[in-house]
């Protein structure tokens, strides 16, 4: 990996909100403002404190620190994806690992963040009403 680049005072990013069985999750990714590609994640569970949030607090610093240091994005998207707990598979990490391959397909085809969550919500239903253990975007 290469050294860490600083972060700007200002970058622009997205925030997907995304339900689990842990409750709403929220997870912003920030674009760099030269490259337009992500460079920070920031989690935030619907109610504060707690482990929970502690720990997605150190993954997103993590991601964040491997992004700003040469991380693949895709790369992140497929670390976190198919994690699984007690709670089955439509846990936190698999939501944040949706938010980010969302962010992802937004920047690479343009379409509308709205209709790629739609898309992404519908298909986890019909994953759940098959059974399917995890579910990928």
């Amino acid at each position: 990996m290469s050294p860490k680049i600083p972060r700007p005072k200002a970058v622009p990013g997205f925030t997907i909100e995304r339900r689990s069985a842990c409750g709403k999750i929220y997870t912003t990714v920030t674009l760099s403002p030269t490259t337009a590609a992500p460079m920070e994640v920031f989690i935030r569970f619907g109610k504060a404190g707690g482990c929970g949030s502690a720990m997605a607090d150190g993954i997103a610093r993590l991601v964040s620190y491997g992004l700003r240091s040469g991380l693949e994005p895709t790369d992140a998207f497929k670390a976190l994806t198919g994690i699984g707990c007690h709670l089955g598979a439509n846990t936190c990490l698999n939501c944040v690992a949706e938010s980010i391959g969302i962010v992802l397909e937004h920047l690479k085809t343009g379409r509308d963040l709205n209709d790629l969550i739609e898309e992404a919500d519908f298909a986890a239903l019909n994953q759940i009403g098959q059974g399917a253990d995890h579910h990928e975007i």
